[in-house]
């Protein structure tokens, strides 16, 4: 749960490189074209270079080794994520990248390279990356100031920071994925106001947080797996470490997930507590409803310095963040969890819990499960 920078986790210094070689072949319909990408090194970086907006670049089978940014409208499709495959390149120029941090797909518009306000007005807009793997970058795909961002049918596995991300960005969707080892988490949405951002029917194992959503408001999380994380779907207000266009975290559905045997430790690092052993949480957050998600077996032995169970709800306020007000759980069904199938740290005001199929809750005095 390592407070990760903004915008400088995303790009540094640097403008977009123009000099790129020329393109594969191509075939017109009507305004826009289809270019057909060959696998090699830098190869997707040359198509997007001679593209047009609105152009849909396609890769074939086979391995490419490329860090690709994205400013305009494109879509880039691939064979399917077992057929087409991005990793790293030996070396690259792209001003996503730092010394420190390498992108695979960098989607973000040429002013929020090097400024450090993002410019709403003019986001990157209707880019759609499906049917690929991409895989040992720093980020697998990560988004900042964007609109009507699709990504769907990736597979994004052993990325150090996250699988698939958006910061600052509206109308976001994050479809049928599967994202796994990512140190942060597979899946990400935050710092977005008024994001009306959606995670659907993503699958996300082995990662930090399987699902995590920070710093916003308007998001659905629903029909997600997240299996063996150190916190299965994570709904954060992180207070002090918001950015300054942030809202209050809050206005999330998290619903019909199946979240299982998120026991993975993550021990406390760069002044975050250790934790593990988290179905859903609910940090601090507000207005937002918690219903029928299966969560089972979320029951670490290992050190959490937050409280953990099945459905946790709990302050952030230790971290500059806020009680927890105004929060529904009802209806789901959580077995096997431990401390305790739902727990609450008593703050808050306004958490309403009901009509969950569940063994305990604690406290244990407000007839909160009915086993």
């Amino acid at each position: 749960m390592r407070y990760s920078p903004r915008l400088t986790a995303i790009a540094g210094a640097g403008v977009l490189a123009t000099s790129m070689a020329a393109g594969p072949a191509q075939a017109s319909n009507h305004d826009s074209k289809t270019w057909k990408v060959d696998p090699g090194t830098g190869t997707i970086s040359e198509a997007i270079d001679k593209a047009d907006a609105g152009d849909t670049l396609v890769l074939r089978d086979g391995t490419y080794y490329d860090s690709v940014i994205i400013s305009k409208e494109l879509t880039i499709r691939g064979a399917g994520w077992s057929e087409t495959v991005v990793k790293p390149p030996d070396s690259s120029s792209s001003p996503c990248n730092d010394a420190s941090s390498t992108q695979g797909f960098c989607v973000v518009t040429e002013h929020d390279l090097t400024s450090p306000t993002p410019d709403f007005d003019h986001p990157v807009k209707d880019v759609k990356i499906s049917d690929l793997r991409v895989t040992g970058f720093s980020n697998g795909v990560i988004a900042f100031n964007t609109k009507d961002l699709w990504v769907s049918d990736v597979r994004a596995d052993h990325n150090t920071e996250y699988g698939i991300a958006a910061f600052a960005s509206k109308h976001q969707t994050f479809q049928d994925n599967w994202t796994s080892y990512s140190d942060e988490a597979g899946l990400y949405m935050g710092d977005s106001p008024d994001a009306h951002g959606v995670l659907k029917d993503n699958k996300s194992d082995h990662n930090g947080i399987g699902v995590f959503m920070r710093d916003s408001t308007y998001l659905t999380a629903e029909g997600n797996n997240a299996t063996d994380n150190c916190a299965g779907i994570l709904a954060l207000n992180s207070g002090g470490e918001a950015a300054p266009w942030d809202s209050p975290a809050g206005n999330y559905t998290i619903e019909d997930n199946t979240v299982r045997n998120n026991n993975k430790a993550c021990p406390a690092a760069e002044g975050h507590p250790a934790f593990s052993g988290h179905g859903i949480a609910l940090a601090g957050v507000h207005d937002t409803v918690v219903k029928g998600n299966e969560v089972t077996g979320n029951d670490s032995s290992a050190t959490s310095d937050l409280p953990k169970g099945g459905i946790v709800v709990f302050s952030t306020a230790f971290l500059g963040g806020a009680d927890p007000t105004d929060n529904t759980v009802r209806d789901n069904d959580a077995h096997k969890n431990m401390p305790a199938d739902i727990v609450w740290d008593k703050t808050g005001s306004g958490n309403e819990v009901k009509d969950n199929d569940c063994h305990l809750a604690i406290p244990d005095n407000l007839g909160w499960c009915k086993d």
